[in-house]
Order: C-alpha cells, then sequence, then structure tokens
C-alpha cells in the first residue's frame, strides 16, 4: 500500500481541533511531534470527534459514494439518461483500475484506519484521572468501532464475500500500526483475515463502552455493526443473539407507526437510530451529498427503479420517500427518491448508519436460518407492520421465508447503502437497471468489487489486483 500509505503517513496523525475538515490540516511529517497528538482526555475528545467527522465530511464516505453505490450497483437506482457523468462507471459496470472514485473509497478507508490506529496506540501514553477513566474507555472504544466500520466498508467494497468461499478470498491490507514515519507496503489479507479484525475491534469496543450520545458510536452500535458481519460471516447463532442484546437493551423501540417513521428522515435521530452521523451546517457537502444527487432541484441524476416502487403495497408509507414525477429534459413518469433525504440540495440531512429495524432483520434472518421460523416472522411482521397497516402477518416458511425476509431488506433499507450486499452474500443473480435498458447481473461479476487503485498497485510490489481488472 506504498503510495495511499505513505500519503496517509503523512496527513494522518490525529490533528487536536474540535472538528471540522482542519482535522488533518497538518504539518509536514518531519516536523510532527507524534508522541504531543493525544496528551489528556480533552486532546482525545478532539481526535475521536475528528474521526467521526471524517464519517460524513468526505464524499467518498457516507455523505455520498458509501450511501449511494450499494443501491446504484444493484436493482434500486440507475442514473438519469441527463446527468453530468458521476457514478457511470459504476451504473454501466465498467469501471476501470483508475477510477477515481474507488481511488477515493480506499484512500478515505485508510484514512480512517490510520488515525484510528494513532488514537489506539497512542492512548497507552497517556494517564487519566479516575474520574476520567470512564468517558476515555468510550473514546478509545469509539476508535475501535470506526476502525471496524472503515475495514467493513473495505472489504465489502474491494472483495468477494465471506459467505463465497469462507473467507479464503483476498480481502484488503490490514494496518494497524498508525502514523510510524515508514513507508510500508503490505499485502491484502484473505477476507476471512479482515473479518477476524473486524471482530476483534468490535468485541474491544464492546467491552470499553458505556456512555449513549447521539451521533456517537455506543456499544449497543458497536454489537449492531458485530451483528451484521456475523450475519454476512452467515454465523446465525452469534449474529441472532447479538442482536438480541441491541433489541433487549431498551434504548431503542421500533416506531409505533408509519408517522413517526416518516418524521424520522431529515436532520432528525429517532427511537430506532443506533448510530446515526448528524450533518451539522458547517460539515453538510451541499448539493455534493446523496441528499443533493437525487434532489431534482439539485443535481437530480439518480432515478429510484420502477421495479423497486412497485414491491410496495398501495399501503405502504415506504413508498412514499419516493414520487413520480418528470426529470426535467429526462425521463418522463420517473421516480423521484427524496423523502430519506428531505434536506436535498442543502446537504443537511443526517446518515442513519444503523438502524433498530436493520437489527430485527438480522435477527429474523438468523432465526430463519436456525428453524426457528416462528421467531423469524414475528421480527419479520414487527418491522413490516409498523409502516404499513394493511400488512397480513406472515405464515412463510423455508426458502419462502427467508426470500421474503430478504425483500423486506430491501423495502426497509432502500436508499441507504445495503442493497448490494444482501444480494452478494445471498450469491444472488439480479436486474440491472439503466436509462438504455437492463441486464441480469451475478453475484461474481467483476464490476460488482471496486479495482484495487491503479497507483496502489505500481508502487506496492506485495498489492494484488482483483479479477478483471488490467495490473
Amino acid at each position: 500500500m506504498k503510495i495511499y500509505i505513505k500519503f496517509l503517513l503523512l496527513v494522518g496523525v490525529i490533528g487536536i481541533t474540535s472538528c471540522g475538515e482542519d482535522f488533518l490540516e497538518l504539518e509536514p511529517q518531519q516536523s510532527l511531534s507524534i508522541s504531543s497528538a493525544i496528551v489528556d482526555l480533552g486532546s482525545l475528545n478532539a481526535a475521536v470527534v475528528g474521526l467521526n467527522n471524517l464519517l460524513n465530511t468526505d464524499e467518498n464516505s457516507y455523505r455520498w459514494d458509501l450511501t449511494l453505490i450499494p443501491d446504484l450497483r444493484a436493482d434500486n437506482v440507475f442514473v438519469s439518461s441527463k446527468n453530468a457523468g458521476r457514478f457511470l462507471g459504476f451504473d454501466e459496470y465498467r469501471l476501470t483500475a483508475q477510477s477515481g472514485r474507488a481511488t477515493g473509497q480506499w484512500a478515505e478507508g485508510y484514512q480512517l484506519v490510520v488515525n484510528a490506529s494513532n488514537v489506539i496506540n497512542r492512548i497507552v501514553d497517556v494517564n487519566f484521572l479516575s474520574s476520567e477513566q470512564t468517558e476515555a474507555d468510550q473514546r478509545l472504544g469509539e476508535a475501535h468501532a470506526i476502525r471496524a466500520l472503515a475495514y467493513w466498508n473495505l472489504v465489502r467494497h474491494f472483495a468477494r464475500p465471506y459467505s463465497s468461499d469462507n473467507g479464503a478470498s483476498l480481502g484488503v491490507a490490514l494496518n494497524n500500526e498508525g502514523t510510524t514515519g515508514e513507508i510500508v507496503t503490505p499485502a491484502r489479507a484473505t477476507v476471512a483475515e479482515v473479518y477476524a479484525q473486524i471482530e476483534s475491534d468490535l468485541n474491544t469496543a464492546i467491552g470499553l463502552m458505556s456512555l449513549e450520545e447521539n451521533g456517537r458510536f455506543s456499544k449497543e452500535g458497536a454489537q449492531a455493526l458485530l451483528a451484521k458481519v456475523l450475519l454476512y460471516k452467515e454465523d446465525w447463532a452469534a449474529a441472532e443473539a447479538l442482536a438480541t442484546q441491541v433489541i433487549n437493551s431498551g434504548r431503542y423501540s421500533l416506531y409505533a407507526d408509519s408517522t413517526a417513521w416518516m418524521s424520522s428522515w431529515g436532520a432528525n435521530i429517532g427511537s430506532e437510530d443506533i448510530f446515526t452521523l448528524i450533518n451539522l451546517p458547517a460539515d453538510n457537502g451541499g448539493v455534493n451529498s446523496v441528499g443533493g444527487i437525487y434532489d431534482q432541484d439539485g443535481y437530480g441524476d439518480i432515478l429510484g427503479t420502477q421495479d423497486l416502487y412497485d414491491i410496495y403495497a398501495d399501503t405502504d408509507a415506504r413508498r412514499a420517500v419516493m414520487r413520480i414525477g418528470d426529470r426535467a429534459d429526462g425521463e418522463r413518469d420517473a421516480v423521484i427518491p427524496e423523502g430519506k433525504y428531505p434536506n436535498g440540495e442543502n446537504g443537511q440531512d443526517y446518515y442513519k448508519v444503523l438502524r433498530l429495524a436493520d437489527v430485527y432483520l438480522i435477527r429474523a434472518e438468523a432465526r430463519a436460518e436456525q428453524g426457528n421460523e416462528a421467531g423469524a416472522r414475528e421480527d419479520l411482521d414487527a418491522v413490516a407492520s409498523r409502516v404499513d397497516p394493511s400488512y397480513v402477518a406472515s405464515t412463510a416458511s423455508g426458502q419462502d421465508l427467508i426470500d421474503a425476509i430478504l425483500l423486506e431488506r430491501r423495502k426497509e433499507l432502500a436508499f441507504e447503502g445495503d442493497r448490494v450486499f444482501d444480494l452478494t452474500r445471498r450469491q444472488l443473480s439480479w436486474t440491472k437497471f439503466t436509462t438504455f435498458g437492463e441486464q441480469t447481473i451475478n453475484w461474481d461479476n467483476d464490476q460488482v468489487y471496486n479495482p484495487i487503485p491503479l497507483d496502489e498497485i505500481q508502487t506496492n510490489p506485495n498489492m494484488v489486483q482483483n479479477p478483471g481488472y488490467l495490473q
């Protein structure tokens, strides 16, 4: 990882600021005093705020790419015939190793990894007062959880799913040393090894965290993420156990009805939100955000598929996050997905990374796979009935029940950056809709996975490219 890790070693030391993009405005490496980066609880707090801020201020993270691309690669959205060229490589399945967005996702992911590792590695040199220890443990736990999330996003976008070969495929490189002043060139670990690192970080985070603050990782947030990781790993019993711990924590509750569900979007945190990135006015990307690219008053380049719109019953409130309208100089009677990002081109919507409904559906799938079909249907019904007063309790069993759960995941998590991973981990095929037609895509299509950036391949002798892309 010579080029990108070298870059991160030069700019990746934790900056002691309150928040904002100046978090990484640092001196050149040779003049930095690394040991002074974290010296007390205040500087630790500032460093972790900076980590959190990186998740939603960079367009290659949740502000744009991570929230949009997994839906775009699948069957939920497509690029309008009237567009400015954004995301076409993902929409048309013609990425190359020089794709700027894939390169940005790689760099952003490792920027988070290196900075989180700086917190984790430097905190051991700090002596906290006994009255500060709980908060210090919380912040350290957040750093572990954020590093786990960074690796999770990297391995999902740049590697085959764990379930395809029990994690034997090449994953991404592990680099937990933080800023050392050395150029490193690590090889890719296996997917199983990356998952082991993610699990280790999340288990550490769970053991450290005890505080609950809006917009930040909590113990339950780490548990919810670990439940999802274990679901992808097909460790059904462990996924169910973690999901149950989150559900039984008493800190979150499913919305009482569709009105509560609808009002939870925008710049809001609702009773189901476990980990939400708060988008402050100073942080938001304006039109360069997922809201901006859906909003017809913004770019409006991304439209929903009719296929997605049609899976909802007329009485399902979730259909209302889409409207049928005309795109100026573009498609007529288009499906326009604006409701989950109602602030649109203002870019001030919050990004919901982990929600309770997702956890219920994780448990439903895990239960169904273990033969507890009654429990699975109970969880499925709990999610579906809260938004559709005409919903009829499920009587499905066997594969039909699993299919119903996956369908409910599509309905519930549309436009949140989840869809393609459900398809690939279950080794399914799907119809990719574009403005020019449609085609069947299989889970092992090379274009479903990002290329390793060309500069990385050319400068790191230990780095191996993904199948389907030229070295």
